[in-house]
């Protein structure tokens, strides 16, 4: 049995950041996904390297900021204005074959380059809105993980027939992107406290880990400020995670079972 609880959207904004680092502080977080393509990323990359026993990865982002590549290089990842495509202009445009794989794999490298520049050698790579396994964007994916020897790519299959719709589209993208990410390790089951229907609490969390296989708790927590609630769709789910995820009863239950995505 193995447990991973990671935070994703490192770097998003300093309300997110500074929730993410108290989960790792006081709660049960061991790993964090980092988004180098919002203005506050790097400082953001700083704080967490400071924490000790925290690793950062990279969280792979395509439909939230600005690339990391000149925009002039990835014109179809982008809008009029250099910035990525929403998700659903963008799997559209994956639909109809509009998106082009060099040019996919010139951001992921600069992305990946860009955290490396950082300080931080993240060897977890999971990404934004799960972008990475809809399966033009994971064959990409995967074989530039090979190549930057990546050691854990994030599936999102869940433990259970879900209730819920996101967690079934996501089974459903796990499986069709499974071809494309072998060879690089990852975990056998997922949860995303922000989609899981019901919602979770943390005894119900705490269950999770008696479950088989490598599981990861996949949260997003944080704060509120100004500038997230203009570009956020978890902005009430996120002062409740981090919640959950500092429980001190959850924390007393599973905080000794509860590893990092990559064990050094």
């Amino acid at each position: 049995m193995r447990l991973v609880v990671s935070a994703d959207d490192l770097g998003l904004s300093p309300s997110v950041t500074r929730g993410v680092l108290e989960a790792h502080r006081g709660g049960v977080v061991r790993s964090a996904s980092l988004l180098v393509t919002y203005p506050g990323a790097e400082e953001a990359a700083a704080l967490a390297r400071a924490e000790h026993g925290l690793e950062v990865g990279l969280h792979l982002d395509l439909v939230g900021g600005s690339p990391a590549a000149d925009p002039a290089s990835v014109r179809s990842l982008v809008d009029a204005d250099g910035r990525f495509h929403r998700l659903g202009e963008l799997t559209r445009l994956l639909a109809l074959g509009r998106v082009r794989a060099g040019e996919l794999a010139r951001e992921i490298r600069a992305q990946a380059a860009r955290v490396r520049a950082w300080g931080v050698e993240a060897r977890a790579w999971d990404s934004h809105r799960h972008t990475h396994l809809l399966p033009p964007v994971a064959r990409v994916v995967g074989a530039v993980a090979r190549e930057e020897g990546v050691r854990w790519l994030r599936r999102a299959a869940p433990p259970i027939l879900p209730r819920a719709a996101k967690p079934a589209a996501l089974a459903v993208a796990t499986a069709l992107a499974a071809p494309f990410l072998r060879g690089v390790p990852g975990n056998d089951w997922y949860v995303d406290l922000s989609s899981w229907r019901p919602p979770l609490d943390a005894g119900a969390v705490a269950l999770l880990a008696a479950r088989p296989g490598v599981g990861e708790i996949g949260a997003h927590p944080g704060y509120l400020d100004d500038a997230l609630a203009a570009r956020d769709p978890l902005l009430a789910r996120r002062v409740d995670e981090l919640a959950i995820l500092t429980d001190p009863l959850l924390v007393a239950a599973i905080g000794r079972l509860v590893g990092r995505r990559i064990v050094a």
